[in-house]
């Protein structure tokens, strides 16, 4: 696929280093990535020398040998985190590098893998990079995450098509969706960020008390913090350069006050977490806590998520995506979060962003769970908007104001 693709790659390597990782001269930057995204990895490399990094670390891993891996490793040695792993992560978070990860493989990948077991090894995972997942969220250090097409992932997504030419169709998708395929993607990056700004700002100005989300199999209320802000269209990073943590993107969000969440919501597209499916299910919040959830498809997967620590089963993000917005439009089910979330509203359950929360970032853990932001090790979006869906924006002054309408904004 690289010779037809050759010039469309290296164009999207130069987004990725220019307009999502916003790349600066002396910088280390970490690219972890599946082999089979291999020929991005070396275009993306070469661009980020080109912009003057000073080292580039490639942190490959394939698939079929984690499965391997899981399958036949004991949970113990699974939960392990091994010395030089931990020390992997800590290098990492001390260079302040600049981490990009690149979504390639299929979302059904280890979906016969052992449950238990693999559910271990994400905790161990995430354990050994948390102090390296909370830097990135304060936007300490640059991270960004992208998508590059495998043959397993396009045949999912294509199922009917011959595996190559599935593979350049799902490409072609994945292209536009970055805006490679226009003349200037960088000046184009920057109308689609300046106009998801606007929504931001007159979604914040209004200071919402909480937000009501009304559609078939979801009725439910999520209270804001006073003062948070919407973000979106991209964030500053600790030396004040704009980075996009997220290519694509069509959301507008803020963190939510996991303590006043209240009622049922329901999913509207797949939920693909470590290569396992999840779809058809329903969580029930009471206080801020999930107290009952459903599934028909994955509801062990569900189950040990919900379980992962105490702040897993509370919500940390609420994003506002139009049903009319450019992946919504494709009709084409990706199965892959970074996709899906951008054709759908999409709330998180798990750790919050403390961006959206004026001063939260120089907040003790102590000094945000005070004011309602969420903390956990996992932090998983799923997808609930529609075309049914309405959210009405309620004041602190009791005012009820239409945000969206059969899932779109209100204009």
């Amino acid at each position: 696929m690289m010779k037809k693709f050759e010039e469309q790659i290296n164009k999207y390597a130069q987004v990725i280093a220019k307009v999502g990782l916003n790349v600066q001269e002396g910088e280390t930057v970490v690219i972890s990535s599946d082999i089979r995204a291999l020929e991005l990895v070396r275009a993306v490399t070469a661009e980020c020398y080109e912009l003057g990094a000073k080292q580039v670390i490639t942190d490959l891993s394939d698939t079929d040998l984690t499965k391997l891996h899981i399958n036949h490793q004991s949970t113990d040695t699974l939960e392990e985190i091994l010395p030089y792993v931990q020390a992997k992560q800590d290098y990492y978070l001390n260079e302040k590098a600049s981490m990009l990860y690149i979504h390639s493989t299929s979302p059904e990948a280890l979906k016969d893998a052992d449950t238990e077991k693999l559910m271990a090894a994400n905790r161990a995972g995430r354990q050994a990079a948390a102090a390296l997942s909370a830097s990135r969220m304060r936007y300490d250090q640059n991270w960004c995450i992208i998508g590059y097409p495998s043959p397993e992932w396009a045949a999912l997504v294509f199922p009917d098509l011959p595996q190559e030419e599935a593979e350049e169709k799902l490409m072609d998708y994945i292209l536009k969706t970055v805006r490679v395929d226009q003349e200037d993607p960088v000046a184009a990056w920057d109308a689609h960020s300046k106009f998801l700004k606007s929504r931001a700002k007159w979604l914040s100005d209004y200071n919402f008390d909480r937000l009501k989300y009304t559609a078939p199999g979801t009725d439910l209320e999520i209270g804001l913090i006073d003062g948070a802000r919407f973000t979106g269209g991209g964030h500053k990073n600790r030396k004040g350069l704009d980075i996009r943590v997220n290519m694509p993107t069509e959301e507008v969000f803020t963190s939510p006050d996991y303590r006043r969440v209240n009622g049922t919501v329901s999913n509207t597209l797949p939920l693909s977490y470590n290569g396992q499916i999840v779809d058809r299910f329903k969580l029930t919040f009471k206080n801020g806590v999930v107290t009952d959830f459903e599934a028909e498809q994955g509801y062990d997967v569900l189950r040990e998520l919900l379980e992962s620590d105490e702040g897993a089963c509370r919500l940390g993000e609420a994003a506002l995506v139009p049903v009319d917005s450019p992946i919504s439009n494709s009709g084409i089910l990706y199965y892959n979060t970074l996709f899906d979330e951008n054709a759908s509203c999409h709330i998180a359950i798990g750790k919050a962003y403390p961006g959206p929360v004026p001063g939260a970032n120089e907040m003790t853990d102590e000094e945000q769970d005070a004011i309602g932001l969420n903390h956990s090790l996992i932090h998983v979006d799923f997808m609930i908007g529609s075309k049914d869906l309405d959210i009405d924006g309620i004041t602190r002054d009791g005012e009820i104001v239409p945000v969206f309408r059969q899932g779109n904004w209100v204009e």
